[in-house]
């Protein structure tokens, strides 16, 4: 659906040469949720505003649909443009206009008939979920509410795209989630591919198919959601992966218990506990565990121990290459004797 090619963007400041991104190849697929992660500066708002021609890139090509967006001309854009929605974080409404008129504005915009609009607005507020607030002002409505509405004003010429710019950083978590339960539901439902910016690991677990990781305007890592959790190979990825883990010991417990101190990683049907059961039978040392946590990803389940093993040295020792056998990963953190 979306491909980047060689792609660098830079710009000038004070005769100063900046550069947002730096030769960036990267390819979405039709009808996936891609995720784009990275802080303030990675270049993600760059590389979204490439995809509807809102920037261009100084090198490299931007194709969509097979199309590549330097060949087309004002016109053609502006066209292209017609199949493609954007929600933002700020959600962009127009404060003096209720919900359906607010729809209503995207509709002219999209050279809907004005005799289509009173079904298709029905149509697009049933689809967001927002039956019975069509004559609330954006002042009337929540958060999520509001975002609600620019998701209804990015569907209403039915796009094939909805690229959505950090869309729910101003939302509390709870309707974070409602937000990104939608998002996907209309992903399953009308095929849309969504890219989905942020600087949240959270969001992007929760509905992409894939991510992409962005730092100082590279592309550092890309892989399955699934995957980037599991076994994330750049130090910004594990940075990302950890702090959405939550697994971090206090420097105190570190230095008080004995023995080794491992990090596991589990996966699928396999659980950390009954692994580390077999091994205390088969091996004959003691297990004491620190910190755990399991996860769904994409529906498979991903789990992380921290534990210290103590007993004889080679108890211990056997045990640990046995582990290394059973599990995903195990890293030996500390090793106190």
């Amino acid at each position: 659906m979306i491909e980047f090619k060689g792609i660098t963007k830079r710009f000038v400041r004070d005769r100063t040469p900046i550069f947002a991104l730096r030769d960036v190849n990267l390819t979405i697929q039709q009808g996936e949720i891609f995720g784009i992660i990275g802080e303030s500066g990675a270049g993600k708002s760059t590389l979204l505003r490439l995809i509807n021609g809102l920037e261009t890139p100084t090198q490299g090509t931007v194709k969509v649909s097979g199309i590549n967006l330097s060949d087309l001309s004002k016109g053609s854009l502006r066209e292209l443009r017609l199949n493609i929605g954007m929600i933002f974080q700020h959600f962009q409404l127009i404060q003096s206009r209720n919900v359906a008129d607010n729809i209503a504005f995207a509709l002219k915009a999209a050279g809907v008939k004005r005799t289509d609009f009173p079904q298709r607005i029905k149509e697009l507020v049933s689809l967001v979920g927002l039956e019975g607030f069509e004559t609330n002002f954006p002042s009337q409505l929540s958060g999520g509410q509001k975002q609600r509405v620019g998701i209804a004003r990015a569907l209403a010429n039915n796009p094939s795209v909805l690229l959505c710019d950090e869309a729910t950083s101003a939302l509390d978590p709870v309707t974070t989630l409602q937000i990104l339960e939608l998002l996907k539901d209309l992903n399953e439902r009308l095929g849309l591919t969504i890219i989905l910016i942020t600087h949240e690991i959270e969001v992007v677990k929760q509905i992409c198919h894939r991510v992409a990781v962005m730092a100082q305007g590279e592309v550092v890592e890309v892989a399955s959601t699934y995957d980037l959790f599991s076994q994330p190979a750049h130090d910004v990825t594990k940075h990302y992966v950890d702090t959405a883990l939550q697994i971090e010991l206090p420097e105190r417990i570190l230095r008080t218990t004995p023995g080794k101190i491992i990090r596991l990683q589990f996966t699928g049907e396999k659980t950390g506990e009954s692994t580390l059961s077999e091994a205390i039978k088969q091996f004959d040392i003691s297990v004491s565990i620190l910190h755990g946590k399991v996860d769904y990803i994409q529906n498979v389940a991903f789990g992380v121990l921290i534990v210290s093993l103590t007993g004889p040295t080679l108890h211990v020792n056997k045990a640990l290459t046995w582990l290394e056998e059973q599990l995903h990963t195990l890293e030996v953190i500390q090793d106190v004797a």
